[in-house]
């Protein structure tokens, strides 16, 4: 019998694109068990090389290094970003003086998968306009993984405009969340989805 996602994907052709969702998913690659200050690390000297990504679709992606807190996840217990900057918390890491006490706990997925994100916006299943509505960005990219059942890698990525024209497009954030939250956080047809196999 067919799951809800199928049955609606016969019934209303125009949602067969959200299928993509509900996909086996391919084999994630390794979790990062790095501690902070190595990740940092090894974003500054493998990571950010990539920087400018190329997407499927032809944009290019830019990776910053003042965005390593937010795309590794370490939001402060008590203070905003107002209060104390990502360079701040850079300049701890750098420094030694980090206490990752300070920082939520139930973040950590963003650290241990941040190292999947260059294949997140190369390879990604699916790229649509984003409907989340406190992430400003622009577009999500959607990869399926295969851990436990199904589970999504959705990046966030915005345009920089000057005077409405795009001058670069910069990832701002990214998480690991299920299929149904996924379907949330994206809007309309998708701008690209990988072709099928054949």
């Amino acid at each position: 019998m067919a799951d809800l996602s199928e049955q609606l994907a016969a019934a209303i052709p125009s949602a067969a694109h959200l299928l993509v969702f509900r996909a086996r998913g391919s084999v994630h690659p390794p979790f990062n068990g790095l501690s902070v200050q190595e990740t940092l690390v090894k974003f500054t000297e493998e990571m950010l090389p990539l920087s400018p990504l190329k997407a499927p679709h032809g944009k290019r992606i830019k990776i910053i290094r003042t965005n390593f807190p937010k795309l590794a996840g370490l939001k402060h217990k008590t203070l905003s970003r107002d209060e104390f900057s990502a360079s701040s918390i850079i300049s701890e890491i750098e420094e030694g003086t980090f206490d990752i006490g300070n920082y939520q706990p139930n973040r950590d997925d963003r650290l241990r998968t941040l190292f999947w994100l260059p294949e997140v916006l190369t390879d990604p299943d699916a790229i649509y306009s984003n409907a989340h509505k406190i992430v400003a960005g622009d577009q999500v990219y959607v990869r399926v993984y295969d851990k436990m059942g199904s589970t999504v890698k959705l990046a966030f990525t915005k345009d920089v405009r000057k005077r409405e024209v795009v001058i670069q497009t910069v990832l701002i954030t990214s998480f690991l969340t299920d299929p149904k939250t996924a379907m949330g956080y994206v809007r309309g047809q998708p701008i690209y989805q990988r072709p099928e196999k054949k």
